[in-house]
């Protein structure tokens, strides 16, 4: 008896990989097909579905600007028109303005439908206006049913909650409607029976004063304490200027002295010395006269009130040493000194005055900003105090938040049901799913998130499609007026242009160059009157009618939505500028480069690999394996060189050169010492026996390659050249180094370029290039398919 084996956990892992592991292919297929913005949104499938990507890459459209432009070129026989004949020229002329004629009138009927569509959306939902009033005002009643129903239940005689209600209250500046919603709570807080005006009044009073013995005392002394603060800050900062300025002129004072008289100083000694040296036998028993006796003791004075100030040290050093010589010399010019004594002495006695108010300014300030201190901490006790309060009362003004969003409800209940008209009705209800989230944001910050809010976040999602209704709606009227506009200064361009282009025309045919202002005026008018005007309107309509067939409950609409997407998307396309590409000539240069390193290698790896399977000779073992651990290195190690070496051989061989595709393929036809093993190992699975009774049979060495080993090897061969195919295709690195020219690019540059610039959020067109890419080697690969298999198993095992 067989037991089947149960593999649920194979079957579990299958089940979990085989999703992550498809996800990229689902995700690249369909964001090449979808017209939502990729790189805007989260979402993996859309309803709005166009191959207009791959049309851009594969047939690219000659629209509006680029009509426009070409259309000038022609008419001033710019290159490549200059080598046209002249018929040719004007039946291209013709066929432009013709074109531009076509675009104008499926614009102006692709607008018409659209316009149809949106009057059909808009009486539809005139006609629904009282279905659409009880459905709106249903789902709002299950909230408010559902909100006071789970309200949270409330202590009355909790003091916090109390508070809570008061604090509510006084933000709302004791509003008489507030108070009303609050009726029930405040009764039983105050035990007050609120009947009347005068009831009201009198709650009032008594909230304002109970708001202020609780609350508002601490911001009164709070705002007290920022005056102080800020009085004194203005004291400390005009203290601070006046210090500033002192110091200022103390060092003024202290520059002069330690500059001016100090070098005054420096000279009269220098004289003294010289005299003392010259009178150096009258040393003692001088008999000094009074006034130099007079002006030493000058001196003395004058260094004892230096000495306070460290930063004249040296004008000190300088007098004593003067002093010190002036008790040596019998003459001297001592009136000098004392002239010199004179100015310092004023100079001091300025410094001293000016030091004195320094310090009784500095006392000031430090004695303010001592306060200030003492200021800042007695205000953070105070709003810690605050905040504390705040914290505590925090979580019963959850109640007071949700009777007032009730309240409200309520309000916005008893408008939708007054709404006669559909524009009525979409007034009162658009703000809605807005003003739902602002209060679920808020109250998510406050108390975080629980099932009331998350009731109130359903419920605006369910009111979402009527605020984008009323976008889709303006945008609409909108992006109308401002294409009839547009639509109707082309009507008058094209017609201006038909009118005037053979005129001008001939004269720049006859040489000389003339351009004809109305086509710069029509290219002007699809880059900038229409982006400016009615492109971001189209671009809002387009995006919320997608949203509005995805979210909307009435089905009925649907279709005309997905009309009005379609119809204005084809306008855009006609008008839209877009951004010029190669990707045809991209996917050919890598055909080519691809296809011809293919070729090449594959006959060379099949050459060179026949003598080291059958032929015998010095190096043979370990030549081939030489060859492979130098393609070991990678291939970043090789830049430089071979940029260097192209450079050089551009210089004598210009087709091997930089920016060329042939000298693009001479770099990959290095990649050969892996395939030369790999065919190596193949050949040697093919009997010697065979080329040996081919070869007693009168064959040639080289006979029995080409006509027994190669279609032997066919197999090896086909694996080669798809291999070496597929690498050079994806090859990325080389070709960004060696290519410049964008008309030279290969695919994998092309689809890098996809990636950046101004192609940076167009990932559906980037995402069709990748799989229109993949088409030259799936079909290379199918093609040759049957000796894949037979071609590695040969090839690669037995070698």
């Amino acid at each position: 008896m067989i037991v089947k084996r149960g593999h649920i956990i194979t079957h579990i892992i299958l089940w979990i990989l085989i999703p992550i592991i498809l996800f990229p292919v689902v995700w690249i297929v369909s964001t090449s097909l979808r017209r939502d913005e990729a790189a805007f949104s989260t979402r993996l499938f859309s309803s709005r579905i166009s191959i207009q990507n791959y049309k851009d890459l594969l047939i690219p459209e000659k629209n509006m600007p680029v009509l426009a432009q070409e259309l000038q070129n022609l008419i001033m026989v710019t290159p490549p028109y200059d080598k046209w004949d002249k018929n040719k020229i004007e039946k291209e002329i013709q066929k432009d303005i013709s074109y531009l004629k076509v675009y104008v009138k499926e614009t102006k009927d692709r607008q018409k439908n659209a316009s149809e569509a949106f009057y059909k959306i808009r009486d539809y939902m005139a006609s629904k206006n009282e279905k659409l009033k009880h459905d709106i005002i249903a789902i709002l009643e299950d909230l408010r049913g559902y909100l006071e129903k789970n309200l949270p239940k409330e202590e009355s005689k909790n003091e916090n909650f109390k508070l809570a209600i008061a604090t509510i209250l006084y933000k709302k500046d004791f509003d008489k409607d507030t108070i009303l919603i609050f009726k029930d709570d405040l009764e039983k807080l105050f035990g007050l029976k609120i009947s009347s005006e005068e009831d009201i009044k009198k709650i009032t009073s008594l909230l304002g004063k109970y708001y202020k013995q609780k609350i508002e005392k601490s911001n009164i002394k709070l705002r007290e304490l920022d005056r102080i603060i800020g009085l004194n800050q203005e004291r400390y900062d005009r203290l601070l200027s006046e210090y500033t300025y002192l110091q200022d002129r103390v060092l003024n004072i202290n520059n002069k002295i330690t500059n001016d008289i100090l070098k005054e100083i420096l000279t009269f000694d220098k004289e003294l010395e010289k005299i003392v040296e010259d009178n150096h036998l009258s040393y003692v028993n001088v008999a000094y006269k009074h006034s130099i006796n007079h002006t030493i003791t000058d001196i003395k004075q004058v260094t004892e009130n230096i000495s306070k100030y460290p930063d004249l040290y040296e004008v000190k050093r300088a007098l004593d040493n003067v002093s010190a010589k002036l008790a040596l010399v019998k003459k001297s010019d001592y009136k000098r000194i004392d002239n010199i004594l004179y100015n310092l002495k004023l100079l001091l006695k300025e410094l001293d005055k000016n030091v004195e108010i320094l310090q009784e300014k500095n006392r000031k300030v430090a004695l303010i900003k001592q306060e200030n201190e003492f200021l800042e901490i007695e205000k953070e006790l105070t709003q810690g105090e605050l905040e504390k309060q705040e914290e505590n009362i925090k979580p019963f003004t959850r109640y007071g938040q949700l009777k007032i969003f009730i309240s409200d409800l309520e309000k916005d209940i008893e408008k939708i049901e007054g709404a006669k008209s559909f524009n009525n009705f979409l007034e009162l209800t658009y703000p809605l799913s807005n003003k739902f989230r602002e209060f679920a944001t808020s109250y998510i910050i406050d108390f975080g998130r629980d099932n009331l809010i998350m009731n109130v976040e359903q419920t605006a999602d369910k009111l979402k499609w009527l605020n984008d209704f009323k976008i889709f709606y303006e945008k609409f009227n909108l992006f109308s007026i401002n294409l009839n506009l547009v639509t109707e200064r082309s009507d008058s361009l094209i017609y201006a242009i038909d009118k005037k282009w053979k005129e001008v025309f001939e004269e720049s045919f006859k040489g000389e160059k003339s351009y004809l202002s109305e086509v710069d005026d029509l290219y002007n008018l699809s880059k900038t009157d229409f982006v400016n005007m009615v492109s971001s309107n189209l671009n809002i309509v387009s995006k919320k009618a997608g949203e509005l067939m995805d979210n909307m409950p009435y089905r009925e609409i649907k279709g005309y939505l997905r009309k009005i997407d379609n119809e204005i998307f084809r306008i855009d396309q006609i008008w839209k500028q877009k951004t010029k590409h190669y990707f045809l000539r991209w996917v050919r240069n890598s055909i080519i480069v691809s296809g011809v390193s293919a070729i090449i290698t594959t006959f060379i790896c099949a050459l060179a690999a026949y003598p080291f399977s059958r032929m015998r000779f010095w190096g043979r073992r370990y030549g081939i394996l030489t060859l492979l651990l130098i393609q070991m290195f990678p291939s970043a190690v090789y830049m430089i060189a071979i940029y260097s070496l192209l450079n050089l051989l551009g210089k004598f061989i210009p087709f091997l050169g930089l920016d060329t595709l042939s000298g693009l393929t001479f770099v990959y036809l290095g990649n050969i010492a892996y395939n030369m093993f790999l065919i190596k190992g193949y050949y040697d699975t093919i009997p010697d026996s065979l080329e040996e009774s081919a070869m007693i049979d009168g064959a040639t060495r080289f006979q029995t390659f080409y006509k027994i080993i190669l279609p032997l090897a066919r197999p090896i061969l086909t694996v080669v050249v798809i291999l070496t195919f597929m690498n050079v295709f994806n090859e990325f690195i080389f070709a960004r180094i060696i290519l410049q020219d964008a008309q030279k690019y290969t695919y994998a540059i092309g689809l890098w370029t996809f990636s950046s610039g101004p192609y940076m959020t167009e990932w559906g067109l980037f995402t069709a290039a990748a799989l229109l890419g993949m088409l030259p080697m799936t079909i290379l690969f199918l093609s040759l398919q049957k000796y894949i298999v037979s071609g590695l198993t040969k090839g690669a095992v037995k070698g």
